[in-house]
Parts: structure tokens; sequence; C-alpha cells
């Protein structure tokens, strides 16, 4: 991406002066939920960091014997995730002229616009980060997913897999790339083994694409900015909203500076945010092929 000052002559944008055009368009930002599928919390002020502390189950209570003491006390323990939120924050410098002399669009307006989408894309690449840190993974690179690799995970969840941390409690949230939603899709859409298209297959196949469906009571989204590797294998996740955490310590600060003898405005967003992974077992790496459909 282009960095530096915006000049009326630069980046092409001395095209909307010099003549009346139709509005200009500010590029498709992809879907970025994956900040709100988890646990946010917000650290007070005058504080550097945040612990959540998540409790251990105590041991299965006893069979007593009357007239004899239960001598055995159980001790609270508790596993401890630190959080130290850290600033995040981009600004676009327009010159005076530019903004005098555009024809085309609010040139301020849409700067704002683009600037707290930079934001909030920084805030979601964070968390999709921590998608890939969870220990359990299905299917694996170059395979499709499946509904069985979907139903295996949603079971993977409920199944009281750790002594401390017991199952993970529903709902659970589904964070995809669209190739592999789009592969889910497609398995359970298949006519082939049922040779109909009624029901939940004519349901599906009708109204799917609304990047926010239920499968297995999991609410599935389509993350926009997970991203492929090299070999176009992506990383999602389905997970209990308590698996990961988001710690806030301000709200989204918009600054408007101005540089009168550079004869520019500088606009600038920003915001401390930190994230970390609470439960491993109540997440599960979607790691799959998505490879693009055509």
């Amino acid at each position: 991406m282009a960095t530096g000052l915006s000049l009326s002559g630069t980046s092409n944008l001395s095209s909307g002066q010099r003549i009346l055009v139709a509005a200009a368009k500010m590029a498709f930002e992809p879907a970025a939920p994956d900040p709100d599928l988890i646990t946010s919390q917000r650290i007070p002020q005058g504080h550097k960091q945040w612990d959540i502390l998540t409790y251990a189950r105590l041991s299965d209570a006893n069979a007593l014997t009357e007239g004899v003491d239960l001598a055995q006390s159980e001790q609270l323990v508790a596993a401890s995730l630190s959080i130290t939120p850290s600033e995040h924050g981009i600004i676009s410098t327009i010159s005076k002229r530019l903004i005098r002399r555009q024809g085309d669009a609010n040139v301020v307006s849409a700067a704002g616009s683009m600037i707290s989408n930079s934001l909030r894309r920084r805030q979601a690449k964070d968390v999709i980060a921590l998608y890939d840190g969870f220990t359990k993974s299905t299917p694996g690179a170059s395979l499709a997913i499946d509904i069985t690799h979907f139903r295996g995970a949603n079971a993977y969840l409920m199944t009281d897999n750790d002594s401390g941390y017991g199952p993970a409690q529903p709902p659970f949230k589904a964070a995809l790339h669209i190739e592999q939603i789009s592969d889910l899709i497609l398995d359970i859409t298949d006519t082939t083994p049922r040779g109909t298209t009624t029901g939940v297959t004519g349901d599906m196949l009708a109204r799917w694409w609304r990047t926010r469906d239920r499968l297995y009571g999991v609410e599935v989204y389509h993350s926009g900015n997970i991203e492929r590797d090299s070999a176009n294998d992506s990383k999602g996740a389905i997970f209990a909203e308590e698996a990961l955490e988001l710690v806030m310590a301000n709200d989204m600060e918009a600054t408007e500076e101005s540089d009168n003898s550079l004869r520019a405005v500088e606009y600038g967003i920003f915001q401390e945010w930190g994230e970390g992974e609470r439960a491993d077992p109540h997440g599960v790496e979607m790691y799959s092929d998505t490879t693009a459909t055509i």
C-alpha cells in the first residue's frame, strides 16, 4: 500500500479535481467479526495489565460416615492469564489543497472511514492469530473440511477433556474462511445419498449465503481476514466465547491535527488492546484446504 503525504497531484487523486465525476468508491472491506465473537473486558484506568483467573474444579464430593470427621479440605487453584494491552493506530495526512479541490467526494469523510476500517482489520487479525494456538486441530493441511470434522469439533468441545477446565459450554462460534464454509455447504447439500432437494437441503440451497448460519447449533461466521497460506490452506476455528480473551484499555480515539506550515491536516485513530488464549480445550483449530473454487 502507498505511504506518505497525500497531495493533490499524486496517487491518481488529481483526476477528481479537473471535472465533476461520479462519487468515488472506497475499497470494500472484508468481514471482520472476530473481535465480537470472544470475551471482551475493559481494563480500568490506571492499570497496566489485566489478570484473568480461571478456577479449576474441586474433587468430587466424598461419601461420609456418620460421626466421622471430614478432615481433608480442598484447595482452590486457578490458572492465570495476564494480558498487557498495547497501542495500535493509523494516520492519514491530507493536504489542504486536496481538501479544497476535491470534486467527486468528501475526502476527509472517506479518510475517516478507511482509517477506522484499518484499525478494525488489525484487531480482527490479532484475534485470528490466536486460532493457530489451539492444540486440537482438524482436518489438516491440503484436506477439505467436511461436516464430519465440524460435527467432531463440536463434540470435542462438549467432552470433558480437561479436569481443570471441564467441557466448554455452548453456544459455540465458528470463524471460517469462506471456502471452508463453501465446502461445508457442499457436503450437507449433496443430494446424491438422499436423492432429494427438500427439507434442510432445499432450505440451505435456497438461502445459505448469508455469512452467518447455524450448523449443529454453532453460529458460523465468514471471517474475511483469514488468509490462505502459500499452500492454499487456511486456519479458522470453532470455539466457546470464553476460550479467548480481548482486553480493551480505551475506546477508539480519533484525532485531528493541522500543520499550517505544511498546509495539511493529519487525521488519526488509535486504540489500546491485547488478546490471549484462556482455555485451550475450549477451542478447535479448523485447518483445511481453501483453494479457490473458481
